[in-house]
């Protein structure tokens, strides 16, 4: 698939999921839109498809290497036929900038990944002054939440509000005005940065900032990287109110209030309370339920629908009778032209 052809297709995905969540917000399981920002991500990062017949692309009668929907591959490399080479030429022009929209697209992915290493390296930095946290209550937190890889607390006078950091060597940074001594508020905040740890969230963040600056010039790629993110804080949410349980809904409410970050600089690629969409959160935070059988049901229909209807391609059409595709070795054997035989044997 051309990088124009991933783009289309998963903008497709992004109006449909933006119009579910949307409806669907507070009703259905939050995990349920990060796998479907996930399918989205797949569609954005990986160059190529599987045909499907429940493809809306084969509905809509779409197929082939210059359709909406990509290129069909099923375990093998498609088949290409020798007229399409022009075009297979100029889509990898265009990815190489070797074309003025090419070079458009270039500059645009190196001003956007600039942003971003910039703002992190920023925050990096900034991080590295701060301080770690040991007293009664974070040993003790700390031998309550194991985790395979070591987890730090640190505090620092930079930030106003918690955040997370770090893959392999996750940091809690906390700000240095913290009350150590407010265990209630203490758990509620540690448990939220916890569960972005547990789900490696950090990486899920990268990958949406790479999707995000490879795509930059498409519009929906950017309402997909502000929703998945916001889905991310969500759904930790709902899975420390599980942990809790229900009847803590307000305190963890409030304490998501008293916590809200007054941003003092960029933090692109950290987990963290956020002033952005604050009201969504609260209000998602106060209409948790328990999780039913049926809207896991639900749940899994969705994610299947959207995956199998737009994450697929159309479904791929038959090898065309003047060659013959050889699976095995992924060869193309040309039957000779008649005249040839007559040559030489005249």
């Amino acid at each position: 698939m051309s990088l124009i052809q991933m783009s289309i297709s998963a903008a497709v995905m992004i109006f449909v999921i933006t119009a579910i969540r949307a409806i669907s917000i507070n009703r259905l399981p939050k995990k349920t839109f990060l796998a479907l920002w996930g399918l989205v991500l797949v569609r954005l990062l990986v160059p190529f498809t599987w045909p499907s017949p429940f493809s809306v692309y084969s509905l809509a009668k779409y197929s082939g290497a210059g359709q909406i929907g990509g290129v069909p591959i099923a375990n093998v490399l498609p088949v290409i036929p020798v007229t399409a080479a022009p075009d297979a030429v100029q889509n990898t022009a265009a990815v190489v900038g070797l074309t003025p929209g090419g070079w458009i697209w270039g500059i645009g992915l190196v001003f956007c990944t600039l942003y971003f290493a910039i703002a992190y390296i920023r925050c990096r930095f900034e991080f590295m002054t701060s301080q770690l946290v040991v007293n009664e209550f974070t040993v003790r937190w700390l031998a309550e939440h194991k985790c395979r890889r070591s987890i730090a607390i640190r505090q620092t006078s930079g930030i106003t509000a918690p955040l997370t950091y770090g893959i392999f060597r996750p940091v809690i940074l906390m700000p240095a005005e913290t009350d150590w001594t407010d265990s209630k508020k203490l758990q509620y905040v540690l448990a939220h940065e916890y569960v972005h740890i547990r789900r490696f969230d950090g990486a899920a963040k990268i990958l949406l900032t790479a999707a995000l600056c490879i795509h930059w010039f498409n519009p929906l790629v950017w309402i997909m990287y502000t929703l998945a993110n916001r889905d991310l804080e969500l759904s930790c949410d709902e899975r420390v109110v599980r942990m809790f349980g229900e009847t803590m809904k307000s305190a963890y409410a409030l304490t998501l209030i008293d916590m809200e970050e007054k941003k003092s600089g960029l933090t692109p690629l950290c987990n963290h309370f956020s002033k952005n969409a604050i009201e969504e959160r609260i209000e998602a935070i106060m209409k948790i339920k328990k999780t039913t059988v049926c809207s896991m049901i639900i749940a899994c229909a969705v994610v299947a629908v959207v995956g199998s209807s737009f994450a697929t391609s159309a479904a791929a059409a038959g090898i065309p009778d003047d060659f013959i595709y050889i699976k095995e070795d992924i060869a193309v054997r040309f039957v000779p032209d008649p005249s040839v035989y007559a040559k030489y044997s005249s």
